[in-house]
């Protein structure tokens, strides 16, 4: 009888030591892996929003580096030419623009002796040449320069 009593002691020694060992590892309740889940999808919206804006800022640079290609084109081409007293009669020559880009030039004159600039035309030697270019979501860049009768 005292070896059947040492068996079960035995036993029942040995399953109180694997029970001690699975003390603390129950496992991660529902509410914590819930607050878990919720955690990552917050720093995954976080990254996806940061991505987003830094997409926005390049498209907003890319714009403004083409519009300002395309201005100065145009300008370049205004400057070069001959002037003309009446640029509505015989309009300055155009560049022709990028996709997505439209290009516009606009034409003040002088008023002698020391009047403001006006868009009547007049042949007074001075023009102030205001190109404007314009995309998608409307005007991009808008750059000024004067042309002199000389």
């Amino acid at each position: 009888m005292v070896k059947a009593a040492g068996v079960r002691w035995g036993r029942l020694r040995l399953r109180s030591a694997v029970a001690k060992a699975q003390d603390g590892q129950e496992g991660f309740s529902l509410p914590e892996e819930l607050v878990s889940l919720g955690i990552l999808a917050f720093a995954l919206g976080i990254i996806l929003a940061t991505m987003y804006t830094g997409t926005l800022g390049v498209k907003a640079n890319q714009d403004r580096v083409s519009a300002s290609a395309l201005a100065r084109s145009q300008l370049e081409l205004v400057m070069d030419a001959s002037y003309r007293p009446d640029p509505t009669a015989a309009p300055y020559p155009t560049v022709v623009p990028q996709t997505g880009y439209s290009v516009d030039t606009a034409v003040e004159y002088w008023t002698a002796p020391n009047g403001p600039f006006t868009s009547t035309v007049r042949n007074d030697g001075l023009q102030r040449i205001t190109v404007t270019v314009s995309g998608s979501g409307g005007d991009v860049l808008t750059i000024e320069s004067y042309k002199v009768n000389r």
